[in-house]
């Protein structure tokens, strides 16, 4: 028998029989509902957990978290209560920097956080391959996000739904350059680096750019698809993270 968490940062279902957790955090302008589908098809051994950060679905009206310093220590407080099983961290695109971050920032501030391993999905750790927002006008930052894959046409040709995409991305994109990934310190964790062999944002030299990122061995794993390449791939996806992470 299973029932929900009650955590603003966190959408889970607990499940009593888990042996570890897997920690979800989103993409740029995502949210945790992207992982929804991911407990049922994992199963009752490990206990999906996805982060729900501010400015997005039941959390709309919450100021976003524009650098990475100030959303640690309350999204590392909000998620202790998970420290007592052993964690895989799962980030996707600007998840997997504030994934990499979080465990760093565990490391000094929660040794007994029983952090296991990284899968960086769909992010560069290369500095040559680093893409600034601040300076795109809205038009080039649609292009932009367009060209990624992760924008619906329905969001894009609506001025409302446009309006909110476009300040939660650029708050997104502020964040993910606030934690400059290519300069961070190595982690002590092993690593699985995940990319689609047709994203235009994270090529080939980004993906083995992690091996920079940690002290321990790192694996690197292509697919199919754009920088969105997951949502076609999903068993595939789950099925590398299973092998990597024995979750």
């Amino acid at each position: 028998m299973t029932s929900p968490a009650v955590n603003k940062w966190l959408h889970r279902t607990v499940q009593p029989e888990a042996r570890s957790r897997l920690l979800c955090f989103p993409f740029g302008g995502g949210s945790a509902s992207f992982y929804r589908d991911w407990q049922a098809r994992l199963g009752p051994e490990v206990e999906v957990c996805a982060v729900q950060l501010p400015g997005r679905e039941a959390r709309f009206a919450e100021p976003f978290f524009t650098q990475i310093d100030e959303l640690l220590p309350p999204l590392a407080q909000a998620l202790s209560g998970l420290f007592d099983l052993p964690l895989h961290l799962f980030g996707y695109s600007l998840g997997a920097g504030i994934a990499h971050r979080f465990a760093s920032y565990c490391a000094e501030h929660y040794p007994a956080a029983r952090i296991q391993s990284l899968t960086a999905c769909a992010s560069s750790a290369a500095l040559g391959n680093r893409v600034s927002a601040s300076a795109m006008s809205d038009e080039q930052f649609l292009a932009y996000i367009h060209a990624l894959g992760g924008l619906p046409g329905e969001v894009a040709d609506n001025p409302g739904l446009r309006a909110i995409a476009l300040k939660t991305l650029r708050n997104d994109f502020a964040l993910s350059e606030s934690i400059d990934l290519p300069t961070a310190a190595p982690v002590a964790l092993p690593i699985l680096a995940i990319g689609g062999d047709h994203d235009p944002s994270v090529p080939v030299d980004g993906l083995q750019a992690w091996a920079a990122k940690t002290t321990q061995p790192t694996q690197q794993q292509v697919f199919p698809g754009d920088h969105f390449f997951v949502r076609q791939n999903l068993p595939g996806v789950l099925q590398a993270l299973r092998s990597f992470a024995a979750v």
